[in-house]
């Protein structure tokens, strides 16, 4: 091959990388160029829904385009999760949810890694767990609760959405906090087990305020104890755990994921649209309402989070005796 052929072919391999370049660059300066589709892996009205629903529509201006939810529940938020793992990474899908990433990959087997089928994009809020009882329920305070469950063994039921769930993992903890033996019974999301102990057909739920709260509203649940450190501003008068004499604390974290291999500039921009978000006083007066606060994270940040929480929960499955069989 001549010295002169040689020059032309490499010329024109550079140029062809640097349009396929150019090109990629300019779709990714233009995106959104169409309606972003928000996946939230539960049904509607849960903690995950309602916290997605207020995001949206506070970031499809920023945005210049349509957040639009789709609520794909079912498997303890796998199923909806499997459709985003397998979505094309271009940033039109992605996923609001919450710990329940992790901790369902504690519990059963899935289509998909939860640590390298994902991108982390934005962390957005945390809230502590709330344990919740109907209002007719015989249980005035939390040493109630574990009076009844001491003297009367696997009497009381606790609903959660399916065994990976962290309302699930959270009835477990209480269970090992308290030595106590009680029946977990799975539902199809969290809404439908509050549903049933509003209406006294189990006995209690450990859910978040953020999903409890029209119940708790409407005077249909009551609140015994918040799984923190610290009392919750939005329910001021309800003790902590700890306060009950049980050392007893679990929360839950929520963010923004999409496919793997995301492009870079995409999920910076994204991340930084959330966190001004998240910034917004609206967004913080709403998010305080619902027993939450906002918890931003830099997308590097969130990944490592990602993994230590597989791991955590992973170990705290094996000791329950939940682990993957």
């Amino acid at each position: 091959m001549t010295k002169t052929r040689r020059t032309i072919l490499v010329a024109t391999a550079v140029a062809s990388a640097a349009l396929a370049f150019g090109g990629e660059a300019a779709a990714q300066a233009s995106w959104p160029a169409r309606p972003v589709r928000l996946i939230v892996p539960f049904p509607p009205g849960g903690s995950n829904d309602v916290l997605a629903r207020a995001l949206a529509e506070r970031l499809s201006p920023r945005l210049g385009q349509p957040v639009v939810i789709e609520n794909r529940g079912g498997a303890g938020g796998a199923i909806g999760a499997d459709a985003v793992a397998k979505s094309a990474p271009d940033g039109y899908t992605l996923m609001f949810i919450s710990s329940s990433l992790t901790t369902n990959a504690a519990t059963q087997p899935l289509p998909y890694n939860p640590t390298t089928d994902f991108t982390a994009v934005a962390h957005v809020a945390s809230a502590p767990m709330i344990v919740a009882v109907g209002v007719d329920f015989e249980a005035r305070t939390l040493q109630d609760l574990l009076r009844i469950a001491r003297a009367q063994p696997n009497r009381l039921r606790f609903g959660g959405a399916g065994p990976g769930d962290t309302s699930f993992f959270a009835g477990e903890l209480l269970k090992q906090a308290a030595d106590i033996q009680m029946e977990a019974v799975a539902y199809r999301g969290i809404v439908d087990a509050q549903t049933d102990v509003a209406a006294g057909r189990i006995e209690l739920v450990v859910t978040t305020l953020a999903s409890a709260r029209s119940l708790i509203d409407a005077g249909r649940m009551r609140v015994l104890a918040v799984a923190a450190e610290q009392r919750d501003p939005a329910l001021a008068d309800v003790p902590t755990a700890r306060e009950a004499g049980l050392d007893y604390s679990t929360g839950v974290w929520f963010g923004l994921f999409g496919p793997a291999t995301m492009p870079a500039a995409v999920v910076a921009r994204l991340n930084r649209e959330v966190n001004e978000v998240l910034r917004d006083p609206s967004y913080q007066e709403f998010l305080g309402r619902v027993g939450a606060a906002a918890a931003p994270l830099t997308p590097e940040d969130f990944q490592a989070k990602l993994r230590s929480e597989v791991q955590r929960w992973s170990e705290i499955a094996r000791r329950a005796g939940v682990a993957i069989r």
